[in-house]
């Protein structure tokens, strides 16, 4: 696996992006709770150009900041407190969550689930036990722009991790390029070593 340089490629037409994001926002509101009964669960990614692109060629765009941080998170919040009034009316139990990315924020997304699946996101991520002394505050998402959401919830930080196959040759020279820092050890199952790094931090909703 070769060690490529990712190039970044600049956001061009903010104000374009903005509107963009605000019609992302505008789409997603309604939860479809007719659909939701079949289903049980449903969720909304931040499908918004050009982060939701798919690149092939070695390069990426940057991830949204400044105005545009700010538009995301107020949408995802706009989303997840229409979504809570719709589920609300239907007088059970249910998950309901923003999935507040830390290093990639364009990956956040708000997830809910109803009936005998509402518990299936419960372990998706890896609890911290020993939580940031200023909580949210200590995020690179919050300023002063960001803060009147983000302080509207108590919020708890957590690990996205992945398990590496160290069999698999794939897997080992990822393993290799990964920060000592990333690395949080190996677990066993069966005669399988598996290494767990971390992907990226999130912050969900107390």
């Amino acid at each position: 696996m070769k060690n490529n340089i990712i190039k970044y490629r600049k956001i061009r037409g903010i104000n374009r992006r903005k509107r963009a994001i605000e019609q992302w926002g505008v789409r997603n509101k309604a939860l479809d709770i007719e659909s939701l009964k079949e289903t049980k669960r449903d969720y909304v990614k931040f499908w918004v150009r050009p982060w939701s692109s798919l690149s092939l060629i070695n390069s990426v765009y940057p991830e949204p900041t400044g105005e545009l941080k700010t538009l995301l998170i107020a949408n995802l919040l706009k989303i997840y407190e229409s979504w809570d009034s719709s589920l609300k009316q239907l007088d059970s139990t249910y998950y309901l969550q923003i999935w507040l990315f830390e290093n990639e924020i364009s990956h956040s997304q708000v997830v809910c689930a109803i009936d005998h699946l509402k518990d299936f996101y419960q372990n998706t991520f890896s609890p911290i036990e020993v939580q940031p002394n200023e909580g949210i505050k200590s995020s690179h998402h919050y300023n002063e722009d960001t803060a009147k959401y983000l302080d509207r919830y108590d919020w708890t930080q957590y690990r996205y991790t992945q398990s590496l196959d160290m069999d698999d040759v794939w897997d080992a020279e990822h393993f290799a390029l990964i920060a000592n820092e990333q690395r949080l050890g190996e677990h066993t199952v069966g005669d399988k070593v598996y290494q767990v790094i971390e992907i990226d931090k999130v912050w969900l909703m107390s």
